[in-house]
Parts: structure tokens; C-alpha cells; sequence
């Protein structure tokens, strides 16, 4: 394990929403700040969770909204939905998320590192065959939902 050049005040392990809001925040403050993750920088919340699932619903209240609206005296024709579409309406909106949230991270000077992290110590993550120090560590690494006795998730 090679030791970082660089030692931080803040290192953030994970990039989600918690810990991206940990590390803008830091940064904010005038930390000196890394950002530790092994995905995506967003998380599971803006690539495949709350913001896609956000995107879809808000298309299907549209189309429920085209079909009301001469109960507003709006007259309106609702043809169809296109699922293409609404799949590029929901990538284009992740993608745009991401592009801004890439830009604060950059804008905020945080030292970004993809790779999956692991607390090493309680001032250091291990990353990519490397040390990263930190005067404050912040695990934010999301969680899993747990599963119930008698209501096992089959994964379907």
C-alpha cells in the first residue's frame, strides 16, 4: 500500500448524495476535501433510484394529465406514450444531474477518486492500492434494504 502525496482535512467515502453533500459542504467550509467512490459519482439515488424513478413518473402524470385536462377546459389529444422517448426524457435528465454535480465537485476544488474505498484506519481510506489520509473521515457509503422474515426479496 503506497501512501497518498496528499493528505486531506475531510475524506468523504462514498459519492452519493449524502456524501457529495458532506463534500461540497466541506469544501464550502474551506476544507480540504477527497471524495472516495466506487460507482458513479451520485450514487445509486441519481443514476438508478430516486431521480429515473422521478423522471418516469413525472412522464406518466403528463400523459394522465393530457387525458383530464378538458376537465379544465383544456382541450387536449393524447395519443400515446413513447417509451423511447420517455427513456431518453429520464437519461437525458440523469445525465444533465450528473454533468452539473460534476461541475460543483470541480467548481469546489475536491479531489475526486473513483474506486471501491476501505476504511483503513480511523484517518485513512484505502483506495486503488493507495492511502488516502484525512484529519476527518466520513463513511456515507449508502445502505441495502433488509430483508423480512417470511417476505425474502427473490429479486424480481
Amino acid at each position: 500500500m503506497t501512501e497518498a502525496s496528499d493528505s486531506f482535512d475531510l475524506v468523504v467515502l462514498g459519492g452519493g448524495s449524502a456524501g457529495y453533500a458532506a463534500a461540497l459542504r466541506g469544501a464550502q467550509l474551506g476544507l480540504r476535501t477527497a471524495m472516495v467512490e466506487k460507482y458513479k459519482l451520485g450514487g445509486t439515488c441519481l443514476h438508478n433510484g430516486c431521480i429515473p424513478t422521478k423522471a418516469l413518473l413525472h412522464a406518466g402524470e403528463i400523459a394522465d394529465r393530457t387525458r383530464d385536462a378538458e376537465l379544465f377546459g383544456v382541450r387536449a389529444s393524447f395519443e400515446s406514450i413513447d417509451m423511447a422517448s420517455v427513456q431518453r426524457y429520464k437519461d437525458d435528465t440523469v445525465a444533465g444531474l450528473c454533468r452539473g454535480l460534476t461541475g460543483l465537485v470541480k467548481a469546489r476544488d475536491i479531489t475526486y477518486i473513483e474506486g471501491e474505498g476501505r476504511l483503513s484506519s480511523p484517518t485513512s481510506i484505502d483506495v486503488n492500492g493507495q492511502r488516502v489520509q484525512g484529519r476527518h473521515v466520513l463513511l456515507a457509503t449508502g445502505s441495502v434494504p433488509k430483508s423480512l422474515p417470511g417476505l425474502e426479496i427473490d429479486g424480481n
